[in-house]
């Protein structure tokens, strides 16, 4: 009886490392022989706390140039002494880096602050440069393109660049960011390669079904930032129709709208929340073991939609 015990639990143990890949959470496959956990913690606009994350055993990372947080994530990776391989971590270039060969910048203000030599998504952030953005046009601006946009030059010229460090071992796998349909047929059509990642502002008050359907598809994987609507930016996660579905399944509002998000993406999709508290943490990840049901889904599919980030590149695109 004893034996038959201990096989038993082998074989639990088995199917669970099975199911999980990195760490505790489930991964989606995004590249040949590169899986992304599908929670991840995103380090935009400090507030995040790595470190907690980390501890839990959660290793999926998002940051960017633009975020100012890879020192302290390479410093709180170091210093965990932490196992490289075991680890995902997912950077953005800045759309004024954007050239035919970006690996000094990438090496300069990716790797060097991360302390690493290679990152597991490396993404474009914009498809062009957004509204209000105060750094200098890249000089593959064609200001005279109008028919394909400004940015069309630097789009393909930054996509060919990134599968470049794809071959080199700098990215495990590439991606873009903020990107609409027009934009990945650009540079698909360019290279006959699509974006292993789309990632966009995705949550109960802002979400582009069709543009969703459309990755899906084309097996691009969507990640969706904002999942929680920003909290405190925006007030989503007072939204009574999120707290009337929370109450029916015993849920917190953060984990309706994260669970939510998973489910709209077909379960094919990744969330980034942003959390410095270890307890909110814990509940994120507990999202996995939760379902909504339809009338859930339909409940939030048609609430006002506003969107948070400025992602409007107009005339820069």
């Amino acid at each position: 009886l004893n034996f038959i015990k201990m096989a038993v639990l082998i074989a639990l143990f088995a199917l669970v490392a099975v199911c999980t890949g990195k760490g505790l959470v489930p991964t989606v496959q995004i590249d040949i022989g590169v899986d992304m956990p599908v929670v991840g913690i995103g380090s935009c606009c400090g507030d995040y706390n790595v470190s907690d994350w980390l501890k839990l055993g959660a290793l999926h990372i998002d940051t960017s140039m633009d975020y100012g947080s890879e020192p302290n994530i390479g410093n709180v990776v170091k210093d965990l002494n932490l196992t490289r391989t075991d680890l995902f971590i997912t950077s953005k270039i800045n759309p004024e880096e954007y050239s035919s060969d970006m690996t000094d910048s990438v090496r300069k203000l990716v790797l060097e602050p991360l302390q690493m030599d290679y990152v597991d998504l490396l993404l474009l952030h914009h498809a062009g440069r957004v509204k209000g953005d105060k750094n200098p046009l890249p000089p593959c601006v064609n200001l005279s393109d109008t028919e394909r946009g400004t940015f069309y030059t630097c789009r393909v010229e930054a996509w060919n660049s990134l599968l470049q460090m794809q071959r080199q071992g700098l990215a495990r796998a590439v991606g873009v960011s903020n990107f609409e349909q027009r934009d990945l047929e650009q540079v698909y059509n360019a290279t006959g390669v699509w974006p292993a990642v789309n990632q966009i502002e995705q949550h109960p008050w802002w979400h582009t079904d069709d543009l969703v359907q459309f990755c899906n598809d084309r097996g691009i994987t969507v990640t969706g930032y904002a999942p929680m609507g920003a909290y405190p930016r925006t007030k989503m996660l007072d939204d009574p129709a999120l707290a009337a579905v929370a109450q029916n399944n015993n849920m917190t509002v953060g984990q309706v709208a994260l669970r939510w998000s998973l489910q709209k993406m077909s379960d094919k999709g990744v969330v980034i929340p942003r959390s410095h508290n270890a307890t909110h943490m814990q509940d994120n990840l507990k999202v996995l073991s939760y379902t909504l049901d339809d009338a859930d889904m339909v409940s939030l599919q048609n609430l006002p939609q506003s969107k948070i980030y400025n992602t409007q590149c107009q005339p820069w695109c």
